[in-house]
């Protein structure tokens, strides 16, 4: 078993693992970047992206390469009730829209921006277990090829997931135990009526987003509560179809003339707990921080600022010479706290929202008629106008009364 001392290490290569390492590095830290996959590799997603990921990627350097994959943008979202009322929010105000891309490319281009800040980047190594001393963290294990290194540092940066070693190592992860929703995503080429939005279908159980990634090419994905998805052990993929047509009849329609052009895949339960996003000598960045049902889109965001907190945190704390492990980051626990207090209570509102249809038709029929509000409700799922407003009383005055 070999042995190396770094800086800083980070497990998982993902948006997050990729922006906290690039981040780092372009502050002139020593970074070691380790992913079980290699790149690029695929990743059930719903893959819209909400406007506030570009002033990240401009941080990064990666907007460029980003825009390179030409991804499709989305000006704002349709939102469908159960009995089909439509109403569409626009991304108003931001220079630069929200787009869709496939995470296929995404991940392998923001990859690719951590190397150009730097990163040393090893893919195709899995990371087993940590390193202690004295009660911290103090490096990883990892495996690749048959082979075990011991990677030693002052702070590691768990961003492997909702499967994190780092996070479940430590205790601080673990599935939620009320909400237990999956998620089952396919790809369809000949879409009808795709347009310049993101979209999204409540009814049926539960919702169906569709992410327009060309004119006529579409992410479809759906999330069910875990009762709902007993019939997909058998066969996923006549599960997915038949849950299309039996619960979003409308989408089903548009995609009678499509062909889907691979086999769906799923993925959950989706919600996790995450009981600290800190621990002495490793902190959590992305899914691996806890993760909750993404209803409006926002996860490839949350995890890019999550990952830039997380950076100016460790690039305060790492300019001690010391070279032992960093004390717990409470001043990291406390900014993402502030930053996704509000969130995370936005996306429980809509979540109840979501499950009484008659309140969920109420709502879109409102928002229907007042396409000021409809604009507000999607610039806060979009990240760039405060989720606090979303409890204001005069937004809750203006939508009970509209």
């Amino acid at each position: 078993m070999s042995d190396e001392r770094r800086e800083v290490i980070v497990a998982g290569g993902g948006p997050a693992g990729s922006a906290v390492a690039c981040l780092l590095a372009q502050r002139g830290h020593d970074v070691l970047l380790v992913d079980a996959a290699r790149f690029p590799r695929d990743k059930v997603c719903g893959e819209g992206v909400s406007p506030e990921a570009w002033r990240l990627l401009d941080a990064m350097g990666a907007a460029d390469r980003v825009r390179a994959l030409s991804p499709r943008p989305l000006h704002g979202m349709l939102l469908v009730s159960p009995d089909g009322t439509a109403f569409r929010g626009e991304y108003r105000g931001r220079e630069r829209p929200g787009f869709a891309v496939r995470r296929l490319a995404f991940d392998a281009a923001l990859l690719d921006a951590a190397r150009d800040a730097g990163v040393e980047v090893r893919e195709g190594v899995r990371v087993t277990g940590l390193v202690r001393e004295g009660g911290a963290v103090a490096g990883v294990v990892t495996e690749a090829g048959g082979e075990q290194r011991t990677s030693r540092a002052r702070v590691t940066v768990g961003a492997e997931g909702r499967r994190s070693v780092v996070a479940r190592s430590l205790g601080l992860l673990r599935e939620h135990p009320r909400m237990r929703r999956f998620a089952v995503r396919g790809y369809w080429e000949g879409v009808a009526a795709l347009g310049d939005v993101g979209e999204m279908h409540v009814g049926g159980g539960g919702y169906c987003g569709v992410a327009p990634l060309s004119p006529t090419l579409a992410n479809v994905a759906f999330v069910l509560d875990r009762r709902e998805m007993g019939p997909a052990g058998g066969d996923l993929e006549a599960f997915y179809r038949g849950a299309l047509r039996r619960r979003w009849p409308r989408l089903a329609e548009r995609l009678e003339g499509a062909r889907l052009t691979s086999p769906p895949r799923a993925i959950g339960p989706l919600a996790l707990d995450c009981r600290a996003v800190a621990a002495p000598g490793a902190v959590l960045v992305g899914d691996a921080a806890g993760f909750y049902d993404p209803f409006t889109g926002e996860g490839v965001t949350l995890a890019l600022r999550t990952a830039e907190l997380a950076a100016a945190a460790l690039d305060t704390a790492l300019a001690g010479r010391a070279s032992s492990p960093l004390r717990r980051l409470v001043a990291y626990e406390r900014s993402r706290h502030d930053a996704t207090r509000d969130k995370f209570r936005f996306n429980r509102l809509l979540q109840v929202a979501v499950a009484w249809p008659d309140a969920a038709n109420a709502v879109a029929r409102r928002l229907a008629r007042r396409p000021d509000l409809a604009d507000r409700l999607v610039s806060i799922a979009g990240d760039f106008a405060p989720a606090r407003d979303a409890f204001g009383p005069g937004f809750l005055w203006d939508l009970l009364t509209a």
